[in-house]
């Protein structure tokens, strides 16, 4: 059968005369009736019903939609796959990046580099942990930023550093009437917002509520489980609940109404920011040497002293603000 005799065949299964049909296909009557002569030769079957109210499918027409839809659809992803070969990006250096830090750094990381290496081609690949340890093992990335260091088989990580959660809640009550920071049995009694349950920087909150106070977030007051940063801020201004979040995506949100930053009566949650390689594969000298100007173009200050922060940390009615607010 060919392209345009499924055309056709779509066309007749929602047209509710020949006339029109003929209109949708820029037919005229007489040709569409030749067309539909010749679909009906070739499968040895009538395919429509003719009556003085117009036009219907019979049982073996219906049929022949059928397949003919499904045709239509291969077509449309033989046609979407024959036009990604001409819209393939020829990267060099591919690099996975997280949501989070990955996002942060590495964009601008990449435009500082084309300025001294302009033949580079970088592909940088944004995704959750789990998928991108998984294409680090698979030889898909030559390197990538993650966050929480993980330390499972297939992998080397080198800590670059280490970044914080900050607690996010709504701009009303109780959360914006605290004097101080606010108490754990307060803070685990409110409702919170989780951010994909096995992704490393949860995983962060998780192990530190765990080891400190012997329990788990998965036994307090979750109230959702949201996939994005994007969904849990908008979750946050809804007033559904609180939620942590990276220092680098907290910072995109703060001045945004209806949101406060307030403190939490416990230790700073830090998790590691990672360069992680895959231990199977050698580098090539492109990855390597991008790799290396990573870690010597961090911008300054961008990972901050454990030590120092908390003694830095100024604390207001309703919200926790840095001295460079």
């Amino acid at each position: 059968m060919l392209f345009d005799d499924i055309e056709v065949l779509l066309v007749l299964s929602k047209a509710k005369s020949l006339s029109q049909a003929a209109g949708q296909l820029y037919m005229s009557r007489p040709g569409l009736s030749q067309k539909i002569a010749s679909i009906e030769k070739q499968l040895g079957t009538p395919l429509i019903n003719r009556t003085s109210t117009g036009i219907s499918l019979t049982q073996a027409g219906k049929v022949a939609v059928k397949f003919a839809q499904s045709m239509a659809d291969m077509e449309r992803v033989m046609a979407a796959q024959i036009a990604a070969i001409d819209e393939h990006f020829p990267a060099n250096i591919t690099v996975g990046m997280s949501y989070a830090d990955g996002v942060a750094l590495l964009p601008r990381l990449v435009a500082l580099y084309m300025r001294q290496s302009p033949e580079a081609r970088v592909h940088l690949d944004a995704g959750y942990e789990p998928e991108l340890v998984q294409k680090l093992k698979e030889g898909e990335l030559d390197f990538a930023i993650l966050e929480n260091q993980p330390t499972e088989p297939g992998i080397v990580t080198e800590v670059l550093g280490y970044k914080k959660l900050v607690f996010l809640a709504p701009d009303k009550a109780p959360y914006n009437q605290t004097l101080g920071p606010v108490p754990i049995e307060t803070l685990l009694k409110w409702p919170m917002i989780v951010y994909e349950w096995h992704s490393g920087r949860h995983m962060v909150g998780n192990r530190h509520f765990r080891e400190r106070y012997g329990l788990s977030l998965r036994d307090q007051n979750m109230v959702g489980c949201f996939d994005t940063h994007e969904a849990m801020v908008e979750g946050v201004k809804a007033g559904l609940g609180w939620a942590s979040l990276p220092e680098s995506i907290a910072s995109r949100y703060r001045n945004e109404p209806g949101i406060v930053r307030f403190k939490v009566a416990t230790d700073t949650m830090w998790y590691p920011v990672s360069l992680t390689w895959p231990s199977s594969n050698s580098p090539s000298d492109e990855a390597r040497a991008f790799a290396d100007f990573v870690r010597e173009n961090i911008p300054e200050g961008y990972f901050a002293d454990r030590e120092l922060e908390n003694e830095h940390l100024l604390v207001r009615p309703g919200r926790t603000v840095l001295p460079s607010e």
